[in-house]
């Protein structure tokens, strides 16, 4: 992460002695919803799949526990789906594309993507989307519970981390 005096942060505590710094006040800002409009074939399909799209580079620092900080940097034109909310959940947690899940799913789908920016730490990946889900989604406490664990333990069982 390049610092300089100048760089607006933005740092968010969690659980468990956690602390997401972003190099930017607004980091959701950045995350955009591709326009469907002239789009067909493959090209439709792909975005129909991955609707959303970081406009810039979004860089975190993760600080947890007694480890050194991780380096987390998202590129431009990172791909992703949204939150992965089975429909019969929608009533409570809400749907997929919901904007309350936008920063929250972009970085926990990137780490999902590259496990070893954080040291292969699934426990990380999930407890970093439910403190951006209370910070940015302003979930209760119920649907944060209900979607930590839904998301820690469908990690346990399909998530392939080492």
């Amino acid at each position: 992460m390049v610092e300089s005096v100048s760089m607006p942060l933005l740092e968010i505590n969690g659980r468990h002695d956690l602390k997401i710094i972003f190099n930017n006040l607004c980091p959701e800002e950045i995350l955009k919803e591709k326009s469907l409009v002239g789009l067909k074939g493959k090209e439709l399909k792909h975005a129909l799949k991955l609707p959303f799209y970081t406009s810039d580079e979004l860089e975190i620092a993760v600080e947890y526990g007694n480890k050194l900080p991780y380096f987390i940097r998202i590129p431009k034109g990172f791909e992703w789906n949204g939150a992965n909310v089975p429909p019969f959940c929608w009533l409570l947690i809400g749907q997929q594309k919901e904007p309350r899940f936008k920063l929250a799913s972009c970085v926990h789908d990137y780490l999902c993507g590259n496990h070893k920016v954080i040291g292969n730490d699934r426990y990380l990946s999930t407890l970093i989307f439910e403190t951006l889900c209370e910070y940015f989604g302003r979930f209760n406490d119920v649907k944060r519970w209900a979607m930590f664990h839904s998301v820690d333990n469908f990690q346990k069982l399909f998530g392939h981390w080492d």
